[in-house]
This record gives C-alpha cells, structure tokens and sequence, in this order.
C-alpha cells in the first residue's frame, strides 16, 4: 500500500518539542522503584527525572557455546548489527564499515559485502534495499550492494527505525528523536530533520507498528534504558504521551503484527508486554536467564527471546495473552542480536564473540 510522504516547508526550521512530565505508570498499576540516580537540570533538552543504570547484556560463560543449534556461519566478533528484508541477512561490522549480506537461500554462501561509512544502526528498506546511520552520516545500500551517502548532523546515534511513510527515526544517546527524509540524492545531500523531539534521557530503541496493527493509527514507542520506560510519540507533532515503567532494567523491544511492544527487562529476568492506545501494560513473564534481544515471527505468532547468560534463544506463543514456551534452542556464545525471516521462520542470532547462526522451523 502507498502511503504519501507528508510535505514540509522548504528551508523551514526543524520543530523542537520540550518534555512533559514522566509518569511511572505500567498499565493501570503505578510501579513504585527505589532509582540509583537523578538526571541533570543543566542540559534543557534532558529531564530532570529519576533514572537507573542502562542495563546491559548479562555475560555468558568464557569461551565457546557447547553445541549450537543449525548451522553457523563463521562472523568477526563484536559485529554492530544484523537485520533480515527481503531475503538478505545484513550483519554490521565491528568498525561499523562494513556491510556483509548473506542470503536467507544459501547463507553459508560467501557475503556481499559493501563500504559504507562508520555506522551504528541498520535497518531494512524497500525492494531489499537497507539504511543504516551513523556519526554524521546516514548510508542506503542497495540490492545490488551500491552505496548512497548524506550528511546528517548527529554525533551519537543509538536507534533507528523506518515509518510506513519511510521518514527515518533516529534515536541518540542524548535522549532526542530525529524525524528524517530518507530519500538520499547523493554524497552531497544534506539530511536535515522534519523534526526533533526531545524529552528523553537516551533513545535506546525504536518501535513502528506495522501498518495492518489493531490501532486505530501507526504507533511509534521509545525505549530509554536510562528510565527504564517506554513512551509512545506522536510523529506528526512531536507529542509525548506517558512514560510506561518496563521493569528496572528494560533493554530491546520489539513490536509484533497486533501492536504488542514486546520488552526485555533484562536486569528482572522478565519481558513485559504493553499494548493499546493508550498503551498499558498487558502482562510481565519471567524469563531467567538475562532476556536481552526479543523479535517476533509475524507468521507463526512467536515472540522470540535469547538469554545471553545460558546462550538460548526460547519461543514464546502469545496467543492466549500471556506467553506460552514453545522451543528452546542452544545458541552460539553470547547471543546478543536475533532476528526472524517471517517468510521461512528462520531464525539468525548473531553471537557478540562471533558467528552467525541459523536455525530452521525444525531445529
């Protein structure tokens, strides 16, 4: 379905939107938390609101997963990112320079790989096509591996996701969401933001509903590690809506074909799922063993989640609202990044320490 490109004034300035209050609210229940810190009043764009230590991937054991499911494919460690489209496997690098694709067909087969400036973020596009941004720039690799660069002025970038309308969502590490064009006329194009909304201590990931979702409109959610929350933002405006409490150490989020956003709250061993409009919180499920990266197989309504502290990734059905195991698959060690093909139900997880692995419908 097209969907038009909203139009902006030429040469207008980017719009800035200032922070409501956070309310620490996870559904109907207000969570109460003891909080490590408190943000600075010194930065006007930062609020000044309570805050935790960012949680971070649990550490698996030292050395090698015992035996990982499916086949992996050799990878540099400490690579960036990785993402599935179009029958593409697309991994990021260590230095965030290199592209490789594999091909979901025949992915032990050697990658294509493409130069692309440092980046920190990727994702996919249209007609198997990827953007990925990085310090000052913002990069759109091709299906057939060439290369289109702008200039985008941003010195940290942490998220990034991709509207129905294709504007670029770009999160950073100072807590603002930039709203770009992501139409790239070449090397000498100049990005420069519809908007930016700030209100945030950091953007640490970024979710889009898709567009046949059960909401009345497209509902983008922001992750902030730093609040341990999340809060849906109005696009078109820059409207902040309230901050919803994930736990006290949310990490990933994912968003499934209904709406769901589905967390990993990894310091409570937990994911959290919220849904609506308002968004509330629908349930919380414990899942030991550090639940850090989460995604969703659209097909099978699966929510998969890889526990980094015992190298598995486990299958959870949300069909009856509350999860439901289904798998639980061995990884390779450190399994930091996932992500599923809907069309096959393949799912690659992507070790922290190296290698790509792919495990089928049936192992």
């Amino acid at each position: 379905m097209h969907v038009p490109r909203p139009q902006r004034p030429i040469g207008s300035s980017p719009q800035v939107h200032r922070p409501r209050a956070v309310v620490a609210i996870a559904g109907v229940v207000a969570v109460t938390a003891v909080l490590s810190a408190c943000g600075t009043a010194d930065d006007s764009t930062t609020p000044d609101v309570p805050t935790v230590t960012p949680a971070t991937a649990p550490a698996a054991l030292p050395g090698p997963a015992a035996q990982p499911a499916g086949l992996v494919v050799p990878t540099a460690p400490e690579s960036r990112a990785m993402v599935v489209g179009d029958g593409t496997v697309a991994v990021l690098d260590a230095a965030g320079t290199s592209v490789l694709r594999y091909t979901t067909a025949d992915p032990g087969a050697e990658p294509q790989v493409s130069e692309t400036p440092e980046l920190t973020q990727i994702v996919s596009a249209d007609d198997g096509e990827f953007v990925g941004v990085g310090p000052g720039s913002v990069a759109r690799i091709g299906r057939d591996g060439t290369v289109e660069t702008a200039a985008l002025d941003v010195d940290d970038p942490t998220a990034l996701a991709r509207t129905a309308s294709g504007d670029l969502l770009v999160g950073t590490a100072d807590g603002r969401v930039l709203v770009v064009d992501d139409e790239l006329a070449g090397s000498d194009d100049e990005l420069v933001p519809g908007q930016v909304i700030d209100g945030f201590v950091r953007v640490d990931d970024i979710t889009v509903s898709p567009p046949d979702a059960d909401l009345p409109e497209e509902q983008v959610v922001v992750l902030d590690r730093a609040q341990s929350s999340v809060t849906p933002v109005t696009v078109s405006d820059g409207d902040l809506g309230p901050a919803l409490r994930a736990g006290n150490g949310a990490t990933n989020a994912a968003v499934d074909r209904f709406g769901r956003v589905l967390v990993a709250n990894t310091r409570d061993d937990e994911i959290v799922g919220f849904f609506g409009s308002p968004l509330v919180m629908r349930f919380r499920y414990p899942v030991p063993g550090g639940p850090y990266a989460v995604d969703y197989d659209d097909e099978r309504n699966l929510m998969w989640v890889s526990t980094t502290a015992n190298n598995e990734v486990v299958a959870y059905d949300l069909s009856g609202g509350e999860p439901v195991e289904k798998r639980r698959v061995p990884t390779v060690a450190q399994p930091d990044s996932i992500a599923v093909d809907d069309a096959s139900g393949t799912l690659y997880v992507l070790s922290e320490r190296g290698g790509l692995q792919v495990i089928g419908v049936g192992g």
